[in-house]
Formats: structure tokens, sequence, C-alpha cells
């Protein structure tokens, strides 16, 4: 007689394989629409914090919950080599714990808890290695690279083998050449402080995205963006964010994407996200 628990394992089998095979695909379709398409693509800051921790598993989490094409998460290195998602470069402000993050261990972390509305949420802090275990498969990961200790960061994405599932964003493009001298096929995001910077950037980098900014989201931007097939990306953030979650409709929307912008980051992911469902992005 076949023992019930071998035919419940068979039978749980293909539902498993089922499964498995539905989340990669998942992120198969985000990292094509970032690729090939001009659609509207959605970032959750810090993940989805408005009701969990920024930058925990439970905001990541929430945030494919709420349909996000992609999460940005802050890095940042502790001082025997583990990394950890952390925004500031002390824990001052976000757990229970103070310090400068890369100059405290993993044990000195180890106890430390994330705060929620300055509450100890008894969430631990995250290391990288948690997060992409959480979202391999699932939903594209933008790195904000707060720290110089990139091999540290580098290693982490190739032992999860998820080099296709990230985007490397710094403000400092020598960063970004360390990184794509190391990973050719690794996907950048550069930060242009001016239209013309796009071109160079290109040349130098070769990247798939590059953040703007309000000051130069124009026509010009766009079409120059357009010219080296790179994606453009701006924020939706602080007082602009304040005034969507007052007044959903609002034109800001509209305003600050009809010259082309087509990827937004946002705290208040699932405003957006209901945007982009609604169609209306398709107008503009």
């Amino acid at each position: 007689m076949i023992p019930i628990r071998s035919i419940r394992l068979a039978l749980l089998a293909p539902l498993i394989f089922f499964i498995h095979v539905a989340a990669f695909s998942q992120v198969n379709q985000i990292r094509d629409k970032l690729l090939n398409t001009d659609e509207l693509l959605i970032v959750a800051h810090r993940a989805a914090h408005q009701n969990y921790p920024e930058n925990s598993l439970e905001a990541i989490e929430e945030a494919i919950a709420l349909g996000v094409d992609m999460v940005e998460i802050d890095v940042r290195v502790s001082s025997d080599g583990i990394v950890y998602l952390m925004h500031d470069q002390t824990i001052d402000r976000t757990t229970t714990g103070t310090g400068d993050i890369e100059k405290l261990s993993s044990s000195d972390l180890k106890n430390v808890r994330l705060l929620f509305e300055r509450v100890d949420s008894g969430i631990a802090i995250p290391t990288l290695e948690e997060a992409l275990r959480l979202t391999k498969g699932r939903i594209m990961v933008d790195l904000d690279l707060k720290t110089d200790k990139i091999e540290e960061v580098m290693e982490v994405v190739r032992e999860m083998d998820m080099l296709d599932e990230v985007l490397f964003f710094d403000s400092d493009w020598s960063i970004l050449r360390k990184i794509k001298a190391a990973m050719p096929e690794a996907y950048l995001m550069p930060r242009l402080y001016k239209t013309n910077q796009i071109r160079k950037a290109y040349r130098k980098l070769d990247p798939v995205v590059v953040h703007i900014d309000p000051g130069f989201n124009t026509r010009e931007t766009m079409q120059k963006a357009n010219k080296y097939d790179v994606r453009t990306w701006i924020n939706s953030l602080g007082e602009l964010d304040k005034e969507l979650q007052l007044n959903p409709n609002s034109s800001q929307k509209t305003e600050l994407l009809e010259n082309g912008a087509s990827m937004v980051q946002t705290d208040w992911p699932e405003l957006w996200v209901n945007y982009r469902n609604s169609g209306k992005t398709k107008s503009l």
C-alpha cells in the first residue's frame, strides 16, 4: 500500500511546480515591460510602507500584493560585510537602536527592531539576501546604493542569481561604472541633473533607465531619452504624493507624465496602481 503521505506529496507536486512557474512568469512579464515597452511602471519607494516599516519584508510583500512593478530598497553594509536594508547612515530614526550601521556588526544588529510610527514593530532589520529571496520571480527590485561597499552587494545578487531582476541606482556614476565592469549585463540607472547628460550616460554606462527631476521633465528630455532608447524615471514623493493622497483626481498625475516619463516612484503605490489600471495613462 502506498503511504498516504506519499500520495499527498504526489498530488501537491504539480501545484508547487505551477506556483513556481507562475511566479517567474510574473517577473518575466515585468522585465519585458521594462525593456521592450513604454508602458507606465510603478515603483514603491522603500516598499509599500504605509502599513509596515519602510524597507521591511512586510512592506515588500505588501507592494507585491498591490501589483506594483518594482520595489525600491536602500542597501548598506555592516562592519562584518552583511548587506542590510536601511535608508539612513544611522539606525536612530528607523529602529530601536542607535549608531552608524556601517560601523555596527550583524551581532550588534541582531536584537534591533524596526520602528513603525515611532513604535517598536517587533520586526528585525532585513538583509538583502532575505529581501531578494522574497522578491525572486515575483517583482523587480531597484537597489538604491547607500554604500560604496558594492562588492558585497554584487555578491548577494550573484549568489541569488538575480542579475536580471535588479536595477542598480546611484548618483555617483563611478560606482555604476564599477558595477558595469564587474557585471556587464547589469541594469543601471544613473541620476541626471540636466537633459544633455543623457548622451553622456548612454556612452559611459549604457543604462536601462535614467533618473530625472521635475526641473527638466520636458519634451526635449523625453525625445533625447527616446533617441538613446532609455526609460525615464521620475519621483512622485513628498508634497506631490501628499497632494495626490488628498486629491486622487488631481491633474498633477497627468502633468507629471504628459511629457513621456514612464516610471514613477511613489510613497503611495496603491494610488498610482489604481490610476494606471484606470486606463487614463494610455491617453497621454
